[in-house]
């Protein structure tokens, strides 16, 4: 008897054995909804819930060696992947809208979105009935403290009693003060800047903050906590954004920058790269450099790249590290250089990715990570496309021979790069794919541990 429960159960073993599905990974540049196949490794699916394949990345905020938020749109909304392991799991901010939108990330983490009408009528606001103030619809805000899962009921912002020929609050970026306050900047008469505030529903109002008369406050916050940036005659001055109530400090000055017309427009853009408590900006210099500014809430740093910057450069920060895609002096080809935040440049001796002789687009993705940088390259020329990632040990002197992440002809089993992130020394790719054998594309994400020579889901 109990030699026979003993061959029973072997019999049970072995039937449960042979039921066992094996796992499947697709072959290679295929992809399943759940894993996406690369010539360097694989890469694990995003449910569509969190991100549809039409999203548009176009901010990422590193908070951390954990802790990240990017950001982007589809046509009819805003969306927010966030993350608090590294990219390891994620969860999403979403919201719909008719008009325009902006997101921003506090200190803390917290994330706030900023919802605007459709576009008005800039004739009848630049020309109200009778000298009539402009009619503007007023923006809502929506909170996310980092932790949690969804945005906040919409917080509408009191705008103040505006003038002819003030400027409509279109785009404008909130500074995050907590997961409960953030303030805008608000133009009610020009050349005349005002910070408004915005808190939770129900709240009562806050007074608004006005800026010194001779003072041009250029109109996005910088660095976490969020500073104010000003111009005073051809001064760059910089202070944090104050709380609700508390006065505004004494600005201090940014030298070593000369500012212009093109300075300022530069710097009264979104900043082309954010990590922990840095914005980082490229700023145009006379009479042809550029310089790479970076502002923290009690830190900057103006640091001179050793090479013009190319035109629409790349920017990758991280780990107290800026890269920046520039033009080389001798032979005018597309190369990198890596600056540290104390300003020592180092210079590619050789481009990471050789020049290609025939027309096609190309775009550049960099992130340092304390043990190297990282370059990756997308390119298409006619039906051909392709994506290359070169790695550098030596912290931007000399890059490794580039390698292939995915490469065909043709629309079908194209792979992009939506976003790279450097958590210190692990990296994060999230790539969008076509699910194989399905008219649909996805979102996936693959990870490396050793700053970029192996990567696997993550």
């Amino acid at each position: 008897m109990a030699l026979a429960a003993v061959s029973a159960l072997l019999a049970i073993g072995c039937r449960k054995k042979e039921k066992a599905e094996p796992i499947t990974v697709p072959p290679p540049g295929a992809a399943s909804s759940d894993e996406l196949t690369t010539a360097i490794g694989q890469a694990r699916g995003i449910h569509s819930a969190l991100a549809p394949s039409s999203t548009r990345w176009q901010r990422a905020f590193v908070l951390d060696d954990k802790r990240a938020v990017v950001t982007g749109e589809v046509e009819n909304e805003a969306i927010a992947l966030v993350t608090d392991n590294a990219g390891r799991t994620w969860r999403s901010l979403r919201r719909l809208r008719e008009g325009w939108s902006t997101w921003s990330v506090g200190e803390d983490g917290s994330t706030v979105l900023t919802v605007g009408p459709r576009g008005q009528d800039r004739s009848k606001q630049a020309h109200g009935a009778a000298g009539a103030p402009p009619a503007v619809d007023p923006p809502s805000l929506f909170f996310a403290p980092f932790e949690a899962a969804d945005l906040s009921a919409p917080s509408p912002v009191t705008l103040p009693e505006l003038s002819r020929g003030a400027r409509s609050p279109v785009n404008a970026v909130p500074a995050v003060l907590s997961a409960e306050i953030a303030a805008l900047l608000i133009e009610p008469k020009p050349r005349r800047t005002t910070l408004v505030y915005a808190g939770p529903p129900g709240a009562p109002p806050v007074a608004p903050v006005v800026l010194p008369a001779q003072e041009q406050a250029l109109p996005v916050p910088y660095g976490r906590p969020p500073a104010l940036l000003s111009l005073r005659g051809r001064n760059l001055l910089v202070r944090p954004v104050p709380a609700p109530g508390a006065p505004l400090d004494a600005p201090r000055s940014v030298d070593g920058l000369v500012m212009s017309p093109a300075a300022t427009s530069a710097l009264s853009a979104t900043p082309a790269c954010d990590f922990a408590g840095w914005s980082i900006q490229l700023v145009p210099q006379p009479p042809d450099t550029t310089a790479v500014v970076a502002i923290s809430a009690t830190q900057t740093a103006v640091l001179k790249l050793p090479a013009k910057a190319a035109p629409g450069a790349a920017v990758g920060c991280a780990a107290g590290r800026i890269m920046v895609e520039v033009v080389a002096p001798a032979t005018k080809e597309l190369t990198i250089a890596t600056c540290t935040l104390e300003g020592a440049c180092v210079l590619a001796e050789k481009p990471p990715f050789r020049p290609s002789l025939e027309p096609h687009d190309r775009s550049v993705a960099l992130a340092p990570t304390r043990e190297g940088v990282v370059a990756i390259l997308t390119s298409r020329a006619a039906a051909r496309w392709g994506l290359y990632i070169a790695q550098s040990p030596e912290a931007g002197k000399i890059y490794d021979v580039p390698r292939v992440i995915g490469e065909g002809t043709g629309e079908r089993g194209r792979i992009e790069l939506g976003a790279l992130l450097s958590f210190g020394n692990r990296l994060v790719m999230l790539l969008q794919a076509d699910v194989t054998g399905t008219s649909r594309r996805g979102w996936y994400v693959a990870a490396s541990e050793d700053s970029g020579l192996t990567w696997s889901p993550p």
